[in-house]
């Protein structure tokens, strides 16, 4: 098969990091993948390759689908490009809606698309499938579950020695996404003023925001400082694969933790990320985490606007978790969300005979 895939924004992290893996993915499947990005927000020059790969406008973009013989295009969360996606008159493209995202407001656009010319809809897990069809009751169309795929030959478990704890001289956490209201990083600035006041000194990794406005950055600081936390924060804007993956392993080996403030998710690509690495996670008790994740001592589900949860669940860390079940988690993730399964998964949607 020929595939492209469009999207809005081209940024380091999220929906654009896994259109680059799936490309990588499909070509090594034999299939050809393309990508097309409306805005570089910095993933051009984080792309390992440029092969495949393209930024531009509308026409650019219509030019790109008309020349490409495409035996389908996959349009994710970008209604402004649907239109061109179907081709020249003469020779239409099937096109897929791939539905992301998980906000009400995000999600209204979807009253606008005419679905009946879509081939079909699809969306990462049974959760996003559910608020489509809140939205969607009637859909005309087929809608399926076309999982995320993890990169679990970069995030991995650290050896069997590093995976033990050890001695470090306080403990590690690390919080991932924008700095935006969903992601709710405020909450994770004063989650980490609860957690010093529990461990004392601790290291709080914040990655991400990369795209935040100055306001928003400037917003982020007054607040590290009237919470009296700037030194215990470390902001990286952006971290690669394998920055995120040595910061997972170095927070778990220090008896820390992923914290998981956000108010909603699709999938959870950086919550499932550092699962792979071993890193326990305290996370909002989010609907699909209960349908990707396992049951695990990993795995601590609290009430994020509950202090009293998030203490205790902070405190379970000191219990520790066996690296037989950092084990079963990783083989559990890497085959229900590995490469294999997205083809799999993705040849059932589109069909095989293309």
């Amino acid at each position: 098969m020929k595939l492209l895939y469009a999207y809005r924004y081209g940024i380091i992290g999220g929906v654009s990091t896994q259109l680059l893996l799936r490309q990588q993915t499909l070509c090594g499947a034999g299939h050809q993948c393309q990508l097309f990005f409306s805005q570089d927000n910095g993933l051009r020059g984080a792309a390992a390759s440029s092969e495949g790969l393209h930024f531009g406008s509308r026409s650019t973009f219509a030019r790109l689908v008309s020349a490409g013989h495409f035996d389908a295009v996959i349009v994710i969360d970008s209604p402004e490009l649907l239109a061109a996606a179907a081709g020249p008159w003469w020779r239409r493209n099937p096109v897929y809606l791939d539905v992301h995202t998980t906000t009400e407001t995000g999600l209204a656009y979807l009253h606008d698309v005419d679905v009946t010319r879509l081939a079909g809809v699809m969306v990462p897990s049974a959760y996003s499938r559910h608020l489509v069809q809140q939205h969607c009751p009637t859909l005309p169309v087929p809608l399926q579950v076309t999982p995320n795929i993890l990169d679990n030959q970069a995030f991995t478990l650290a050896n069997a020695e590093a995976a033990e704890p050890r001695a470090f001289e306080r403990r590690e956490f690390i919080w991932v996404g924008k700095l935006d209201y969903h992601k709710n990083w405020r909450l994770a600035l004063v989650y980490t003023a609860l957690l010093k006041a529990l461990f004392g000194e601790v290291r709080v990794y914040v990655v991400g925001g990369f795209t935040a406005p100055a306001d928003t950055t400037a917003a982020f600081f007054s607040l590290a400082e009237r919470l009296n936390i700037s030194a215990s924060v470390s902001w990286l804007d952006r971290a690669d694969k394998q920055q995120l993956a040595a910061l997972y392993r170095r927070c778990a080996s220090s008896g820390g933790a992923m914290l998981v403030t956000s108010r909603d998710e699709s999938f959870g690509m950086a919550a499932a990320e550092a699962l792979l690495c071993g890193c326990p996670l305290i996370s909002n008790d989010l609907a699909v985490f209960r349908e990707v994740f396992p049951e695990s001592p990993l795995l601590q589900r609290v009430d994020i606007w509950s202090p009293e949860q998030v203490a205790a669940a902070a405190q379970q860390l000191a219990v520790g978790v066996e690296l037989v079940q950092r084990q079963a988690m990783h083989d559990y993730l890497a085959k229900a969300y590995g490469a294999p399964a997205f083809v799999a998964a993705l040849e059932q949607v589109l069909g095989n005979d293309r």
